[in-house]
């Protein structure tokens, strides 16, 4: 994460820091910690606290923002950590907010991107169609 200076239409520069990754959290649209729509509630406290509490601020940006798709699976959160997409879903208990944090965590120790562990590798799911290796069924 070495300095990056960019220069401003006025000619001023900025120094951007770069980041490791960005958690994006579906909140904004028109399912995620919907209650009234009767989905699952979602803890923007949390997430903004355990990225507070860890110190991420310079490593792993922290977005809320609309809808991230798909609203069927509510509760959508969007990792990229070292150019790797991560999606997961129905992220609606604390302790899964957590332990997303703590494999954040980890991969910032680790300085890489590493799979997600057993605790969250069951909410993870194909968000984008990279590559061969990305098999996604699709049915008629």
């Amino acid at each position: 994460m070495g300095k990056q200076y960019v220069t401003l239409e006025d000619g001023s520069q900025i120094n951007v820091v770069a980041q490791r990754g960005q958690l994006f959290v579906c909140e904004l649209g028109c399912c995620c910690g919907r209650t009234e729509r009767d989905f699952a509630p979602l803890s923007h406290d949390l997430y903004h606290t355990e990225w507070e509490r860890r110190r991420l601020r310079n490593k792993v940006h922290l977005t809320f923002t609309a809808c991230l798709g798909p609203c069927s699976l509510a509760n959508v959160a969007l990792l990229f950590f070292a150019g790797q997409p991560i999606w997961f879903h129905s992220l609606n208990r604390p302790e899964l907010v957590v332990a997303l944090y703590d494999y954040i965590e980890e991969m910032v120790k680790e300085g890489c991107y590493l799979p997600p562990p057993a605790g969250l590798s069951e909410y993870v799911f194909a968000g984008y169609a990279l590559n061969e290796s990305m098999k996604i069924e699709v049915t008629p």
